[in-house]
């Protein structure tokens, strides 16, 4: 018992940016393919075993964009300006977008604007230049129409 103790002690916790991190590389993977969940699961773990900590949250992500994906791709068409489809938005960005509207609406324990600041991280860490800008602006007029 003691070396498992001592083993989960020297694990890094993970903190929810992290944790959202982890998800949106998941959700962004299912947007390629649609893998089982739990290969999903079991590739993000070997990955990075720090996500065994918040892998309720992970997989609540992943499960709920999974679930919700027509809505949630609905919504941003919503808010895309007269000419835009949804085919036009990189893989990236609309995978952050999904993800942080599936916590803006379905998930009471992440405020909103906490929710766009991390998808605007996201789409700084992964997405090309002008990606924080659109991803904010939308999630922005979303936000609106949720409230």
């Amino acid at each position: 018992m003691r070396t498992i103790g001592k083993e989960l002690s020297k694990m890094k916790k993970q903190t929810r940016s992290q944790a959202r991190d982890a998800a949106f590389t998941q959700v962004f993977q299912m947007s390629l393919h649609e893998d089982d969940m739990d290969v999903i699961l079991d590739e993000l773990l070997q990955a990075r075993p720090e996500c065994e900590a918040n892998l309720g949250y992970i997989t609540e992500i992943i499960d709920g964009v999974k679930t919700h994906k027509e809505e949630l791709e609905q919504l941003i068409s919503n808010h895309l300006k007269p000419g835009w489809t949804i085919s036009r938005i990189s893989k990236v960005s609309l995978s952050i977008m999904k993800l942080a509207i599936f916590e803006m609406k379905y998930l009471d324990d992440v405020p909103p604007k906490v929710a766009i600041n991390e998808a605007v991280e996201l789409a700084k860490r992964y997405g090309d230049d002008g990606d924080p800008t659109f991803v904010n602006g939308l999630l922005g007029s979303v936000f609106k129409s949720l409230s």
